[in-house]
This record gives structure tokens, sequence and C-alpha cells, in this order.
């Protein structure tokens, strides 16, 4: 018999979802998410939950406090979980591995890198650690000292939790994000050649952090050499001073990605484009640039990114860049100037991101928790 893994988290991302079922091949699991999407979503992220994932009733987000739910422990009393896998170091989660320690369910916490941040967008790269904040660290690890594992996401999370947090260093790991790309490898590679329109994809939310209006600029200078088109995510703080440039520049053959109706819509975007463009000041290594390579586009990020040396290779598959306009441009030259690269690099970043699947995904779950001996 299989046993029984639930994985309760904030809100039902689809990738998430999609693990879910992937992860039926070992356990018999459940996934419970507090909303279905929060403020920061766009409606088309919403996909059927299936009968193995649900929203919890009597749920709420409060400030500081992050999710509340009555209707979680009912759940669990129904479920009779062996293993209980938290997406996050929030205080309901605290609360049930110390509950679960009591009732002998074992307890896995996950989470990216911990930052001090005001809110979501906040751009700052700044980590939490022991010097600056000595109380928050101590505090954490009392919470959630009892946990069973700890999944890192990423090897700056898996040293934080070792180094800042102090948690036992044989029960910290480095785990993968769900990411839903299957569809993603059945892309055509790019043949392009010189004089041809190129299209530039920017995929993330326009906020600071992820530095759009930079990508704006060099795509103005860009423009007055090549044939380009740009397409925007249609989400984020800087929306409307994206909306300004573009007015004010006269920017032409800019699109918003404004008409996508269903998440399965996401990889006919990325199919129709060419260059994958994140010059992020902070991100623990997005899930748009994993779409890229598996869709065997180009692709230029920031060196502030972190957790994609694995399949990030400067020059080889990829170009890294500064976070300044010049850096950019000149990483998107590249490929104007040099189409055949897109090929090139574009067989390597697929080869380089199978192991992203989900179904490779549940498989090192799965094996991760019978190594530590979390499942027999």
């Amino acid at each position: 018999m299989k046993q029984k893994l639930v994985f309760i988290s904030n809100i039902a991302s689809p990738y998430q979802v999609k693990l879910c079922y992937a992860l039926e091949e070992y356990f018999d699991a459940e996934f419970w998410f507090y909303e279905h999407l929060d403020a920061n979503r766009p409606d088309w992220w919403k996909i059927p939950l299936g009968d193995k994932c649900k929203i919890l009733k009597y749920s709420k987000r409060f400030p500081k406090l992050s999710y509340l739910s009555l209707g979680l422990i009912p759940e669990l009393v129904r479920f009779k979980p062996d293993i209980i896998l938290l997406g996050g170091f929030m205080p309901m989660h605290a609360l049930i591995t110390k509950v679960a320690k009591r009732l002998g369910i074992k307890t896995v916490v996950m989470s990216e890198p911990l930052r001090p941040l005001q809110n979501d967008d906040d751009p700052s790269d700044r980590l939490m650690n022991r010097i600056d904040n000595p109380r928050k660290t101590q505090l954490l690890h009392w919470m959630f000292k009892d946990a069973d594992l700890f999944f890192g996401m990423g090897t700056v999370a898996v040293d934080q939790f070792k180094r800042e947090l102090q948690f036992n260093p044989d029960k910290v790991v480095h785990a993968t994000y769900a990411q839903d790309i299957d569809a993603y490898f059945d892309h055509g590679l790019r043949h392009k050649k010189q004089g041809d329109t190129f299209k530039l994809l920017f995929a993330n939310r326009l906020v600071e952090r992820y530095q759009p209006l930079l990508v704006l600029e060099a795509y103005r200078n860009l423009s007055k050499r090549y044939n380009l088109e740009l397409y925007l995510n249609h989400s984020g703080q800087q929306l409307e001073a994206c909306k300004s440039y573009i007015a004010e520049h006269h920017l032409e053959n800019v699109h918003f990605l404004d008409e996508i109706r269903a998440w399965d819509e996401m990889p006919i975007v990325y199919e129709q484009a060419d260059i994958l463009i994140l010059p992020a000041t902070y991100s623990n290594g997005n899930g748009t640039i994993i779409e890229a390579r598996a869709s065997g586009m180009g692709v230029v990020i920031s060196n502030q990114i972190n957790n994609v040396s694995h399949h990030s290779v400067d020059g080889e598959n990829c170009y890294m860049c500064d976070v300044t306009v010049e850096s950019i441009e000149a990483g998107i030259e590249q490929y104007l100037a040099h189409p055949e690269r897109l090929i090139e690099h574009g067989k390597l970043s697929r080869e380089l991101v199978k192991f992203h699947r989900n179904d490779v995904t549940a498989k090192g779950y799965y094996d991760t928790l019978r190594e530590k001996q979390i499942i027999s």
C-alpha cells in the first residue's frame, strides 16, 4: 500500500497541481491550498483541480501571520497522512509541524531562500541572516526545528537553512521546483536569418526587480537596426509605467499578452517567440527560463539570478548580462547578428532541462524521502 502524502501551500499554482498527479505513481497524494489564486496571478491561472487537489475551507490571509485555515484539522483527520510537505515557513505550518510530531507524522518544509521583504514586489536581493535579523532567524529555528526534513529550493536556500537558520545539516537537501513543461519540448527550433523579424519575450510580471523598463529601452535602441517585435506580460506594478514609456517614445510592434484565456495557452506564447529576456535584480531561478529552454528559445538573463548554473552556460546556450541597458542590448544583439546560435543554444538548453519535467521531479522527491528515511 502506498504511503499517504499531502502538500499544503498558499495558492493552487498550475504546475503544483500537475505535480500532485505525477506523485500518484509513488504515493497516495493530495495537495491542499489556502486559496485558488492571489492578487498577483491572472484568472487564467485557474485550472481544474481534479479529485486530489482542493482549496481548504475557512482559510484567510492575515498580515504578518500569512495564512490560517480552520478547515485544515478536519482534513488531516480525514486523510490521515504519513508525510506532510509544507510550502513555506509560515506560522500555520510551524503549528502543523508541532502537532504532526506528537501524532508521529513526518513533516518536510519546502522553501525558497528567505528575504526580509516589505511586499511581494520588493526589488531587494538581500537574504535573511543571523547578523541583520537575529530574532527572526532564532524564532524560525525554534518554530521549525522539529521538522524531519527541509527542501531548499536551490543551493542558496540550502546554504541559508544550514548557516543562518542553523537547521541540522543532515536534514537539509536540495529540491527542484515543479515545472509544467512537457508541451514545450514539441516546439520547433528557431531557424532565423539576418533581416528576419525576431520576436522578443518578456514573460515575467512587470515589477521593478525584473526590470521591464530597461528591456524597453534596449528594445528601443535595437529597433533602429533590426526588425523586432516585443511581447510583454500584462500584469505587475509597472504596467502603467511601461505603457507610458511606449507612448512617449513611439515604440512600434510592442504587444501586451492580454489575450491569454487559459494556462494551456502559455506554450503557444513561447512557441511564437525567439528570445526570452529577464534582466532581474533578484530571482531564485525563474520558471520562465526553464520554459524558454524547453521551448528551444534563445535566452538573455541577468547574472543576478540564483539556481541557474546547472542549465545556463554563458555563450553556449544563453547570454548572461549585467542589469544595464547596454549589457542587455549586447546580449540580445548576439542572437540578432548571429541567428544560427538560436539553434545551437536551443538544442543544448533542451538537454539541460529535461530533468525539470514533473515526472522526473516526482521521482526525485520520492528517492530523496527514501534516502533520508522519511518513508520506507
